[in-house]
């Protein structure tokens, strides 16, 4: 079995210089990336035996010097930036989790979101938090552990109390859409709808491109926003060249974001499908995790990699230009960013 360095040097290495390093422009934004501490955390569910704690199972520090060594190390010879957040489920103490990632914003290559949704602060709150840390928006706590929300809505999980204030301010609102059939749920679809049109002036990026890792999820989820100029998406996790190729050919291409989930695409692996749910074959020596198969009977890169080469596949599939691909990675997400008005101190 090969050490650490031998597998990045012979196998990571190699496929970085040679297919994945053509296609980044110098600097490369990840509009998706954890950054947490266990002492922010209260509990760690999956030691508490949560419902539904087991279906994404991550350490339980991840700390700004990780990711940035984890990038350094993956993003060679690249300048590597970041919206990052914290933990956004009921795990975290949500004032410590926020003072983390706002303070994470002073490094100058963080752009911080705090965790935000229906009933966790007043308005008044959340404005005197954007103006005192500088935040670019929210995201989207997730009342829940894992796959425990088979009745939520998007109703549910924001209100107007938040919106107002992303109208006001143009901010990113990053939302992972709940309920299994996901943005392929009709009731998910309406709520998503609902907010572009309320709040024309707050940018909603669509996690995990609507957490439709699947073509046929995919394929029932994308006309739904095709109108929708103010609704992104972010390709964290997502794999598929076909899902992404669907995307590229209902909407622009200027609202897909490059993003990777860090630290969950940190592993060596890939998340593939099996009938209706996907799966994370990974190398072995990771945590276990409802989804996850881990072997050492295949060879692998970092998860990171097969995000980007499905993008490249679904661009070449459409017949994406050059630069329009070049700008998923950087461009596209640094324009959403710059949209926003950031309320003076």
């Amino acid at each position: 079995m090969m050490t650490e360095q031998e597998h990045y040097d012979q196998i990571d290495l190699p496929l970085y210089r040679g297919e994945i390093e053509p296609l980044l422009p110098v600097q490369v934004l990840d509009f998706h990336a954890h950054i947490w501490r266990k002492q922010d955390w209260k509990e760690v569910p999956w030691d508490e035996n949560e419902a539904g704690a087991r279906y994404m199972v991550t350490s339980p520090d991840y700390s700004l010097e990780q990711l940035h060594a984890d990038s350094g190390r993956i993003f060679k010879d690249r300048t590597y930036k970041a919206v990052c957040f914290g933990n956004p489920t009921p795990a975290a103490d949500i004032e410590k989790t926020d003072s983390y990632t706002a303070a994470a914003g002073k490094s100058g290559w963080v752009y911080p979101l705090m965790l935000a949704g229906k009933g966790l602060r007043s308005g008044e709150q959340i404005e005197q938090r954007l103006i005192r840390d500088g935040f670019y928006g929210y995201k989207v706590f997730l009342n829940w552990f894992g796959n425990e929300y088979g009745t939520v809505t998007v109703e549910d999980m924001i209100s107007g109390v938040e919106m107002q204030l992303a109208e006001k301010y143009h901010l990113v609102v990053l939302l992972h859409v709940p309920r299994s059939g996901r943005l392929a749920d009709p009731e998910i679809q309406r709520g998503v709808q609902k907010l572009s049109r309320d709040y024309p002036h707050a940018q909603i990026v669509l996690a995990h491109c609507g957490r439709c890792y699947l073509p046929d999820e995919m394929k029932r989820a994308i006309r739904s926003i095709r109108d929708l100029s103010n609704v992104y998406m972010d390709t964290s996790m997502v794999m598929d060249p076909v899902v992404l190729q669907m995307v590229l050919e209902e909407i622009d291409s200027s609202r897909l974001l490059f993003a990777t989930d860090f630290p969950v695409p940190a592993m060596r692996g890939r998340r593939v499908y099996v009938m209706d749910h996907w799966v994370d074959l990974v190398l072995s020596g990771n945590p276990e995790s409802d989804f996850r198969v881990q072997s050492e009977n295949f060879r692998a890169t970092f998860m990171v990699y097969e995000i980007i080469l499905a993008i490249r596949r679904a661009a070449e599939r459409v017949k994406l230009p050059q630069q329009k691909l070049t700008a998923i990675f950087f461009e596209n997400g640094i324009d959403v960013l710059n949209r926003v008005q950031r309320p003076a101190q």
